[in-house]
């Protein structure tokens, strides 16, 4: 992997702002407060607060953790056609409060569970990510107490927002994470990418495939995703995994939390594409994505011009 020298500005940005529809307001969009009236269902072991100036409307409900049971609160909404819909959520952040608070997301595959940072990105609507959800009126975003993080979880709106069809690519990291610029550099000694996030920051499925998982000293904690144009995509250094080995993923999940683990000397995400045994240079792929535009195919890629150093004339074993 990289001998990590810099770590940018925006890497200690940890949110979750996934690249989503262009222009949110004209797609169908539901918001949901916690005021809002029979919309919202919490046990009596919810609060009530109104002591953050970043909350959404009047008021918010907290929550002290619980390790033994989910005690979720529920926002209801009704959902008009079934499809692909932008999911995010508003919170107040405060140092005090959980920084790894479960959202649960009742898409049409089963609940889908996505970790936030209360602590971080409050007073704005970020994104759990774009879900397949089904049509009708129920529950379809909880925040659980179930979390072994101290500090106050947090339920205060949502934001629902229709899309005109499933996205095809995600960027691997939050946009906010990272300006544009990142996505063109170069990598050290082999065609990849070091991307300079605090650890923490969610690692997304770049593309739909099937996920196996990396644990050694070179990697350290990381997935190959076999995506489903049959070229990989490898992910390092993760400071945890949000997926299991052989878990099938959809695009723009959350794979894992970004970190420091295996050959690193900083908190980065490493990211490689592959076709077979060929490594292949990112930076062209990742700026499509970026810009709203398809990528090039993974086998149209180039395998030089992305690295600062000559590759040794010993064969690359490929990850995993």
């Amino acid at each position: 992997m990289r001998i990590f020298h810099r770590l940018s500005a925006a890497a200690v940005v940890v949110g979750l702002v996934l690249l989503g529809p262009a222009d949110p307001a004209s797609a169908a969009t539901t918001t949901v407060d916690n005021a809002t009236a029979g919309r919202f269902t919490a046990s009596t072991g919810w609060g009530t607060s109104a002591w953050s100036a970043q909350r959404y409307g009047a008021d918010y409900r907290f929550a002290t953790p619980n390790t033994t049971a989910s005690d979720a609160a529920w926002f209801k909404a009704s959902i008009a056609a079934a499809g692909a819909h932008l999911v995010e959520v508003w919170y107040p952040a405060d140092a005090g409060y959980n920084s790894a608070t479960p959202f649960m997301v009742a898409t049409t595959g089963g609940t889908r569970s996505i970790v936030v940072d209360q602590r971080a990105n409050g007073g704005r609507w970020v994104s759990l990510g774009t879900f397949t959800l089904a049509a009708g009126d129920y529950n379809v975003v909880g925040v659980s107490r179930w979390t072994s993080q101290p500090g106050y979880v947090v339920a205060d709106a949502v934001r629902i927002t229709s899309s005109t069809g499933s996205p095809s690519f995600s960027l691997p990291l939050p946009r906010s994470a990272l300006p544009r610029s990142e996505y063109d550099d170069p990598h050290h000694d082999y065609p990849a990418i070091d991307l300079p996030v605090g650890t923490g920051t969610p690692a997304y499925a770049v593309r739909s495939g099937t996920v196996v998982v990396i644990d050694d000293s070179s990697c350290g904690r990381g997935i190959n995703l076999t995506g489903s144009d049959g070229a990989i995509y490898t992910y390092c250094h993760f400071s945890s995994w949000s997926v299991s080995n052989g878990a099938s993923v959809a695009v723009g999940q959350q794979i894992g939390l970004t970190g420091n683990t295996g050959n690193s000397t900083g908190p980065h995400l490493h990211f490689g594409i592959r076709t077979g045994s060929t490594r292949r240079c990112p930076q062209n792929f990742l700026l499509a994505v970026y810009d709203g535009a398809t990528p090039p195919a993974a086998s149209s890629l180039p395998t030089t011009g992305c690295f600062y150093v000559s590759r040794s004339t010993t064969p690359v074993v490929p990850l995993g």
